[in-house]
């Protein structure tokens, strides 16, 4: 038995009589001899064994499991990371935010900077839409008056700096009614209605104003239908600019199975349709706008179903859907309108069918008292004429152009074709015809449907 000894700790060999290291005689104690090393070898076979079977139960659930859905194929570059922030554009402005400890002053220090930064309106319902861009890209060019943003660009900005500021709950979501119960979502039906969540609040992306979840209904998006949203804005914005057809439906397409639970990119393909021509496209974009309709009674929905029914030449179901629109907007104008050049029609379906005319009076638009002039009567005919100028240069849509274009007499109004896109002419023709005003359209280049 080895000895120890008791002072400096030195092993001996059995039977020393000294510490052969500090030399001393004494407190030499027996103790057990330390055991031999262990071989490293089993412990790593048993390692490895336990490695490769976890790798093994790991491959037979990947198997057994369905794999997680895939982002769809043919999505704009922009769409990869929604609200990534890449670059140095935003730097400053996520290190204020940053710096802010309160996350309700946070959310609000954000919407307040980007909704000083903004000096363009958000798109109107008659204007194209612009291509969507990276949150970083979005913010360097809103002082400019030549770029225009949707309220989905600046949904995207605001969650995506908030993101990159460690707020994690920052989300966008799709507003699903509008702020007021007799007005209209989305005036485009097209583009859809966006705010961002943050955590108990909502933030208004075009007002820069924040208020309680519990006043705006709301549905948040995954990650996938925010790509959808995105794919649908591309698609628009391709069709818009005459670009490539093909290309154009694959986003629309795209953004239909990314967001198969919300109607706005069923009626994003549907005017995608329109746009590029399709031999099919009326009845695709009917299709679309029917199945849209059915998720939501939403006005812009059932004005674009009326369009289009209308330049299928079913004017009995234009009129049934001009009726809806105009029944659950009444602030709004644009179905007052369509109410007007259905008249005839209307008054056959239902007898105590809502007047176009009066419905006018009362909506909120900025361009409806110019309508009014138009239809109420005694009004001088130097007025009448003065508002059908000043509504005629102020919209590119086709209802509205050819109201404005029917009130002016033959030798004054411009050239009518070149005021909307040539995929909305024949929409066009069709709604001068219902004004009586057919000819107006008739002799001019490419006017034809």
């Amino acid at each position: 038995m080895a000895l120890e000894c008791a002072h400096c700790g030195t092993r001996c060999e059995d039977g020393a009589a000294r510490c052969p290291k500090c030399l001393r005689t004494t407190h030499l104690l027996p103790v057990a001899a330390a055991p031999p090393p262990r071989s490293k070898g089993p412990l790593v076979a048993a390692l490895l064994g336990g490695l490769v079977i976890a790798g093994g139960v790991a491959l037979f659930v990947s198997r057994r499991l369905p794999a997680p859905p895939a982002l769809p194929a043919n999505t704009p570059a922009a769409a990869n990371d929604p609200l990534a922030v890449t670059g140095d554009d935003l730097a400053p402005l996520v290190a204020l935010a940053r710096a802010e400890r309160d996350a309700v002053a946070r959310a609000r220090l954000v919407a307040t900077a980007v909704h000083e930064r903004r000096a363009a309106a958000v798109v109107s319902e008659d204007e194209p839409t612009p291509p969507p861009r990276a949150p970083g890209l979005l913010w360097r060019v809103l002082p400019t008056l030549r770029e225009r943003v949707t309220e989905l660009d600046l949904a995207r900005l605001v969650a995506a700096v908030l993101r990159a500021a460690g707020d994690a709950s920052a989300n966008v979501a799709e507003r699903t009614a509008p702020p007021r119960p007799d007005d209209v979502l989305d005036a485009s039906g097209v583009r859809g209605s966006f705010v961002v969540v943050v955590g108990d609040h909502v933030l208004e992306p075009t007002q820069g104003t924040l208020v309680g979840k519990g006043t705006v209904r709301q549905r948040a998006l995954t990650a996938t239908s925010l790509v959808g949203a995105v794919s649908a804005q591309a698609a628009l914005e391709l069709a818009d600019a005459g670009g490539n057809a093909p290309r154009a439906i694959e986003y629309a397409n795209a953004a239909v199975e990314a967001w198969p639970e919300a109607p706005v990119p069923l009626a994003a393909r549907a005017r995608v349709w329109l746009a590029v021509g399709a031999s099919s496209g009326l009845t695709s974009a009917e299709q679309d706008l029917r199945a849209a309709v059915s998720m939501r009674d939403d006005a812009a929905l059932h004005l674009l179903l009326a369009r289009v029914t209308l330049m299928r030449g079913d004017v009995v179901n234009a009129a049934r859907a001009a009726v809806r629109a105009a029944a659950v907007a009444p602030g709004w104008g644009s179905p007052s309108v369509a109410l007007l050049a259905l008249k005839d029609v209307t008054a056959q379906l239902d007898a105590g069918a809502a007047d176009g005319c009066a419905r006018l009076r009362s909506a909120r638009a900025p361009w409806t008292d110019d309508a009014y002039a138009l239809c109420r009567a005694g009004v001088a005919d130097d007025v009448r004429a003065a508002s059908a100028r000043r509504l005629l240069d102020g919209t590119h849509d086709p209802l509205r152009v050819a109201f404005a274009a029917a009130a002016l007499p033959a030798g004054a109004v411009p050239s009518l074709s070149s005021r909307v896109a040539r995929h909305e002419r024949r929409e066009l023709a069709a709604w001068l015809v219902l004004f009586g005003r057919p000819e107006l359209l008739a002799g001019e280049d490419g006017g034809a449907p």
